[in-house]
């Protein structure tokens, strides 16, 4: 078997992992990165900001290279990662040569997340995979026969538990941890309450900056304005006692990459309640769950006391993500997606 898989490969991101998954089955692989042949100019972010919809110019060498690179490799399918910057003459071209899917992480209905070009080309793709199970829906009323509800995952390699050194104990960690970009939604709120109510908490990814300075994360230093990858996430993690799990309400996430991540690592997780959290991992006995500020709170209380049931939490939660949410269990699914339509 030979694919093709385009994307944009950036450190820590899905792209690599998924890169890893196929040649871990033993799959013959051609990458195009869109990173080498396209990056958004200041204009068109500017261009954007008046648009509801972006669109992108300049991506004509990046449509170039996937048609060339699919005509000499001759795949037996092609996987787009979010092709934003796909126009739909390249997939036209593309599916004269082969099989070619798009495997999209967001909303379709969040525009700006999107671009014209991808929902020009949204009906000519053979098949789409949506992290986002809402995503896949929506996908289907714009008459997309082939939709499928296909969430992240987790790398072995990347993601699992860390040794932990009796100096580093007593250096870092915390009682409460975030990791993930910043939104002005139920994640900023509920920890800058915990914050007011007196918590140990430290935050760590992108986009903290525009929370209100004058805050309580502010103030006390909750915020470390760092990004963690693998092995630093996974230690800051194992350091930690109760790790804390948003979706992007924004995004109609019900499901996000740390929903697998977290317990990978063997980290205990507390998680947003959302319609599919119950699909992944039971409550109560493989992670728990939150739907409001108090129920958070009276939970966070009560794990905080009770170490030895965190564990064994922590400890059920990870053996259940391996056995079922590596990468390799996704593609797998693609696989089978693949022969049916083939």
């Amino acid at each position: 078997m030979k694919v093709l898989i385009g994307g944009q490969i950036e450190k820590g991101g899905t792209v690599i992992f998924c890169v890893k998954a196929f040649r871990t089955l033993g799959i013959e692989l051609e990458v195009v990165n869109y990173n080498e042949h396209f990056r958004i100019s200041f204009v068109n972010r500017v261009v954007n900001k008046f648009f509801k919809t972006p669109y992108y110019f300049g991506v004509k060498a990046l449509n170039s290279v996937l048609i060339e690179r699919t005509e000499k490799f001759s795949p037996d399918f092609v996987l787009l990662f979010k092709p934003i910057f796909i126009s739909p003459k390249t997939v036209e071209k593309i599916k004269k040569i082969t099989k070619v899917f798009s495997w999209y992480p967001d909303f379709i209905l969040f525009t700006k997340t999107a671009s014209t070009l991808f929902f020009r080309s949204v009906l000519l793709y053979d098949a789409h995979f949506s992290f986002n199970f809402e995503n896949a829906e929506e996908l289907k009323k714009l008459g997309v026969k082939n939709s499928f509800f296909l969430p992240c995952a987790f790398d072995p390699d990347c993601h699992g538990p860390s040794k932990i050194l009796d100096k580093e104990k007593t250096e870092n960690g915390s009682d409460i941890i975030f990791i993930g970009t910043y939104a002005k939604e139920r994640r900023s709120e509920y920890l800058e309450r915990l914050c007011k109510d007196g918590y140990d908490i430290k935050i760590y990814g992108n986009g903290w900056e525009k929370h209100p300075k004058n805050s309580c994360l502010w103030r006390n230093g909750c915020i470390q304005s760092k990004v963690l990858h693998c092995g630093d996430m996974s230690k800051t993690l194992n350091l930690s006692k109760i790790t804390i799990a948003f979706v992007r309400d924004h995004n109609k996430e019900t499901l996000a990459c740390r929903t697998y991540e977290i317990p990978a690592c063997g980290a205990f997780m507390l998680h947003q309640r959302t319609s599919k959290i119950g699909e992944v991992l039971e409550e109560g006995r493989e992670a728990e769950f939150f739907s409001s500020y108090e129920e958070m709170r009276k939970k966070i209380d009560f794990y905080l006391k009770n170490e030895d049931l965190r564990k064994q939490i922590a400890e059920r939660g990870k053996n259940r993500v391996f056995r079922e949410d590596l990468f390799v269990h996704r593609i797998k699914k693609i696989f089978e997606v693949f022969k049916e339509l083939r």
